[in-house]
């Protein structure tokens, strides 16, 4: 297996800075998907509880 690149300074910058954004990406994800996700329950509560009603009294 052979190493890509000349395996410079340049390189472990790019890695590092890269590797960084991922970390800011993945930490930005989850308060954003917990917003989503109370944000659609609220909305679609009623819904559910009549869909459950309904099926229940069948």
């Amino acid at each position: 297996m052979k190493v890509i690149g000349d395996g410079g300074t340049a390189a472990m910058a790019a890695g590092v800075v890269l590797g960084v954004l991922g970390i800011i990406g993945v930490s930005l994800n989850y308060p954003l998907f917990r917003k989503i996700l109370e944000s659609s329950m609220k909305r679609y509560s009623a819904d559910i509880l009549s869909l459950a009603k309904q099926i229940a009294e069948e």
